[in-house]
């Protein structure tokens, strides 16, 4: 049987695509960031714009649909959803996702529709690092699997501190690009171009290594211990378990008052504010025997009735509250709430009636130190991190992970993280209900982490992070303006190219 050659391209996006997701966590086979995307650009090369988006919509489904299986896992499995229901929601998801590669193709060929050096070298890594740039706001904003995180552990991470994780995206697309033009370039001048750019863009990073100190460790060592439950997340908001819950966190404590710092995870007190004022007192009063600051995830009940998940600091020289300000859309609150609640059990998760915190908010402290707060899925948002980490002298991110089961959801979270503490230059608590728990230095480097689905309490050291990463200084605007500028100025030949069809066109007509 002879596979029609037409279709060829398809196969080879869908290929594409699938491996894409192997070079971030768990598996981590960076290369593929710089083969996949060449690949797809290979396949973009001499394509219109119509078949260069329908390539992109191919190569997008596989990336997303093999990098965010887990979504499945988190809507069968812990939202209750029956198998096929839960199958076309996640199909529905990864099919809006696979929407941007799908606009990257379009954009791409149709201002700059010439296989050309601009086109590899500006068109083709602007348009696809901009695209990633409005997946972090559009509908609230999904920035999982961006490009750049494939990078945390080699040398293109070291742009992380300057232009964020976009800009280490821009340096892997600059190079798939100059791959391209290497084979490809028609002039030897040109090819001798590309080969200089991406000399000069793996060199950078390395020069950037000998000079990665951006910031400076400040103030005494702290003890730390992460507590990490494993909790089942749907059974723990059941009143027969909350003592259960309770139990497992006081036992795991016990033996964890040494330290300075003991941290819980999102959630990890069922029973919300006010009604768990009397546990907190107890906690409290125990902390401060010990010496001890205690950071743990709980609700809170306003007096209107309005849920915040929310991060509490007490015990010695604790103080401060943080309530979410990003929420999970589904997850966390419903959109078109009155339309959807009660039509699948998915829209009826115990956590799925939160409201937003405050977008200011003041810092946790605890004496000396001040404490970013995070909580779950807002350390994927470089920005979000950044606006709000001021003098922060250490981040805190406290997850609930079970959602994501044994999927590459837990792995693919944690690397992210690690992106954030490189770009922050400050080192990361990370306490998760079922793992994966870690503590992260103020390079990206996992200090000490906890196996997953083991209950248990991790300990380690940190130190407080003190000075700002040219990324907390200035953040993406720079960056953002000359990649528009760069764009618009490349497609300039494209759109000539156009007008002057047009108006032959124009003309012919007339005669």
């Amino acid at each position: 049987m002879n596979l029609d050659r037409s279709k060829l391209p398809f196969v080879y996006a869908l290929v594409a695509g699938a491996l894409l997701p192997l070079a971030f966590a768990p598996y981590q086979f960076w290369i593929l960031a710089f083969l996949s995307p060449a690949a797809l650009l290979w396949l973009w090369k001499e394509a219109p714009p119509k078949l260069a988006a329908q390539l992109g919509f191919i190569f997008g489904f596989a990336f997303f649909g093999v990098g965010i299986s887990w979504v499945y896992v988190s809507v069968h499995q812990y939202g209750g959803t029956d198998a096929p229901l839960a199958l076309f929601i996640t199909f529905l998801f990864i099919a809006i996702l696979a929407i941007f590669p799908a606009l990257n193709g379009y954009i791409l060929k149709y201002l700059y529709p010439k296989p050309t050096m601009t086109a590899w070298l500006i068109g083709f890594p602007i348009s696809w690092v901009l695209l990633e740039w409005v997946r972090s706001w559009i509908f609230t904003g999904f920035p999982w699997l961006y490009l750049g995180y494939t990078q945390t552990d080699t040398i293109l991470g070291n742009y992380a501190p300057i232009l964020s994780v976009y800009g280490v995206s821009l340096a892997i697309l600059l190079c798939s690009g100059s791959l391209i033009a290497l084979i490809y370039g028609k002039e030897p001048e040109k090819r001798i171009l590309s080969g200089t750019l991406l000399v000069v863009v793996i060199g950078a990073s390395g020069f950037l290594e000998k000079h990665k100190d951006w910031t400076y460790r400040e103030g005494p060592v702290n003890t730390v211990s992460l507590i990490q439950g494993n909790v089942d997340p749907l059974h723990k908001f059941s009143p027969a378990d909350i003592a259960a819950t309770e139990q497992i966190y006081n036992s795991l404590t016990q033996n964890q008052w040494w330290t300075d710092f003991i941290i819980w995870p999102e959630s990890a007190i069922p029973t919300p504010l006010p009604d768990a004022q009397n546990y907190i007192n107890e906690l409290d009063k125990t902390a401060k025997a010990h010496d001890s600051t205690l950071i743990v995830g709980l609700q809170v009940i306003a007096s209107n009735h309005i849920f915040y998940n929310s991060m509490l600091a007490f015990g010695k020289e604790g103080k401060g509250i943080y309530s979410k300000r990003h929420l999970v859309p589904f997850g966390e609150f419903l959109p078109f709430d009155t339309l959807l609640r009660g039509l699948i059990n998915f829209f009826n998760l115990p956590m799925s009636d939160f409201t937003s915190g405050p977008d200011e908010q003041p810092l946790l402290t605890a004496g000396f130190l001040r404490i970013e707060p995070l909580i779950c899925y807002e350390i994927a948002f470089p920005e979000l991190v950044r606006s709000s980490l001021r003098d922060a002298h250490v981040l805190v991110n406290i997850s609930e992970d079970g959602w994501f089961g044994s999927s590459w959801g837990p792995h693919q979270h944690l690397q992210i993280a690690r992106m954030r503490a490189k770009e922050t230059g400050r080192q990361i608590l990370r306490a998760t209900t079922s793992g994966i728990s870690a503590i992260i230095d103020e390079h990206g480097k996992i200090v000490v982490q906890s196996p997953q689905f083991q209950a248990m309490a991790l300990s380690g050291e940190f130190q407080g992070m003190a000075g700002d990463t040219p990324w907390v200084k200035y953040g993406l605007w720079p960056l953002l303006i000359v990649m528009f500028l760069a764009f618009g100025v490349g497609a300039i030949p494209g759109i000539k190219e156009k007008f002057r069809k047009k108006e032959e066109k124009s003309e012919d007509k007339k005669k």
